[in-house]
């Protein structure tokens, strides 16, 4: 007798590695390293087995979840040609999908720093490579991770704290993601340039 599949159930290659790292990257964001792979499975209607089978173990799929969403990063701003548009739409990226940064916040918390990327698609290589003009570079690059990642993991609380209408909400972040461009695009920097209170 011929088994019979699940309605709902996502049984080929394809099909249950992009259930899967669906369902992954939200539950990563929610809950770190603690995540089963029985959830993910239950998650992504799948079988426990087809995971293993298709994506190996939890790290693997976490790796795989951080890589494509590094790609996507590095996609967005290949074709800019100052630091400011970069920062500016990898800020809007956080501010619509802030998963990424949450998993990689999770990890950092969690002591597991070795599952994120350590290639040429991060946040900190993407921006390197469009501003090496100056010494303050590097000091710019970071302003601009720390700020789109705080804003990622704080901004929504920012908002609500702050009674932002939601109406209003869209359009205080692209005044946000404007004003970041603007504050890592000023002149060059250093410690005879900055003047003390």
């Amino acid at each position: 007798m011929a088994e019979s599949k699940s309605v709902g159930k996502a049984w080929g290659r394809d099909e249950v590695r992009h259930a899967v790292l669906r369902a992954a990257r939200t539950k990563f964001a929610a809950k770190g390293m603690s995540v089963t792979l029985r959830e993910l499975a239950q998650d992504a209607g799948v079988n426990l087995g087809l995971i293993h089978k298709h994506l190996g173990n939890k790290d693997d799929i976490l790796r795989a979840v951080l890589v494509r969403n590094s790609q996507q990063s590095a996609n967005v701003v290949e074709s800019v040609e100052s630091l400011a548009d970069a920062v500016r739409r990898l800020f809007l990226v956080g501010v619509a999908d802030p998963d990424y940064v949450r998993i990689a916040t999770w990890l950092i918390l969690e002591g597991r720093t070795d599952l994120l990327p350590a290639d040429e698609a991060d946040g900190g290589s993407i921006l390197a490579r469009i501003d090496q003009s100056s010494d303050s570079a590097d000091v710019r690059i970071m302003l601009g991770l720390a700020a789109i990642a705080g804003w990622s993991l704080f901004g929504s609380e920012i908002l609500n704290n702050a009674d932002v209408a939601s109406s209003d909400r869209v359009n205080v972040e692209l005044r946000m993601a404007d004003l970041l461009g603007a504050i890592v695009e000023l002149p060059e920097f250093g410690p005879g340039n900055v003047k003390s209170p």
